[in-house]
């Protein structure tokens, strides 16, 4: 199990099965975990609590037997003078209500929770790695059999079978492919658009390896690619590049994202960049830190982040350039090998 700093005046009620499954290294489909100075222990119901029993005892995890909510409000009458820390995105008013009845103070953890999942050991990198290899191996294999007259679907499809095949649960999160002027919008719902000669192929993808996310954007191009494109397309990748030759730890996350950004901008592409640099990764694909301009969180080494910058220019096309990468050694260590040079088909 993996431990953080208690103190006898703190217990912490973990709800969600991501956070329990981090803190445990071990999956409990459902249940609550409570985590204090004293033990971690799990409560799950009689449908999962001798397979639940079993698997946690190995990793120092006691398990108890859930029946109702009175069971945890019993328990908690042992830390009467404690303070009861709840992550407040994962709890319903309902449930937050609920938990006021058990008469101890309440405040939020979701941000220390959050900074504490940001910096990863080296099982969860191995695991990290492993989704990006899987993702771009995947990625390369998929854009080689597009065709005219593909959709996106049938692109997606593809690429989601073969990150199963070279050994992904699943994917990350559902893949985006867009095609020509859908790849304007960042977040394009992938649909029926079919492909055509002379047009943009973007996607967005990422491979689940063990509960661990990769996230992998590239854009390729199906015929002759106009000079507008191939222009805007060398000032993302070198705004790609550039954030990840100069980000270094103890930088803040807003200095990250002006790298590449102030780089845009000398470019006169800077308004066509509409979102933020990048985001954390781990057991899910949005986590801390963020890089944004609205963002001052310092970046650490082992956490793990993706940089990708990117252009769209509205019923034209757009561009997007990912990596997911990890800061090793006080600098950014890029995940993915291949060269990120403008693919042609």
């Amino acid at each position: 199990m993996r431990k953080f700093p208690l103190d006898s005046k703190s217990v912490y009620l973990i709800t969600d099965r991501l956070t329990r499954k981090y803190l445990c290294e071990e999956d409990v489909a459902e249940g609550y975990l409570l985590v204090s100075s004293k033990e971690y222990l799990c409560f799950t119901d009689a449908r999962y609590y001798q397979a639940a029993k079993v698997t946690l005892d190995k990793v120092g995890v006691k398990c108890s037997l859930f029946k109702s909510i009175q069971d945890i409000k019993n328990y908690l009458k042992d830390f009467k003078d404690c303070t009861l820390f709840l992550d407040y995105s994962r709890v319903t008013v309902k449930e937050f209500n609920e938990y006021k009845t058990f008469g101890l103070d309440i405040a939020d953890c979701e941000d220390q929770l959050a900074k504490l999942k940001s910096v990863k050991d080296e099982s969860e990198l191995s695991f990290i790695r492993r989704a990006c290899a899987v993702a771009q191996k995947a990625y390369h294999t998929a854009i080689k059999t597009v065709r005219e007259g593909m959709t996106e679907l049938e692109l997606k499809d593809k690429i989601e079978s073969l990150m199963v095949e070279y050994g992904a649960l699943g994917a990350a999160f559902e893949t985006i492919v867009a095609f020509g002027a859908n790849g304007a919008v960042p977040h394009h719902v992938t649909g029926n658009t079919t492909l055509k000669k002379d047009t943009s192929i973007l996607v967005d993808m990422g491979a689940n390896v063990n509960g661990y996310f990769s996230d992998l954007t590239r854009t390729a191009f199906f015929g002759t690619p106009p000079l507008k494109f191939v222009r805007c397309y060398q000032a993302v990748k070198k705004a790609n590049e550039l954030a990840e030759e100069q980000i270094v730890a103890k930088m803040t996350s807003d200095k990250a994202d002006e790298i590449a950004r102030s780089y845009l901008k000398d470019q006169g592409l800077d308004e066509y960049f509409t979102h933020s640099l990048g985001h954390g990764v781990g057991t899910e694909i949005h986590e801390y830190p963020t890089l944004s301009p609205r963002k001052s969180e310092e970046l650490k080494e082992n956490m793990t982040f993706t940089i990708e910058p990117g252009v769209y220019l509205n019923g034209e096309f757009g561009i997007r350039i990912e990596d997911t990468v990890v800061i090793k050694n006080g600098r950014v260590e890029r995940l993915f090998n291949d060269d990120k040079n403008l693919i042609i088909l």
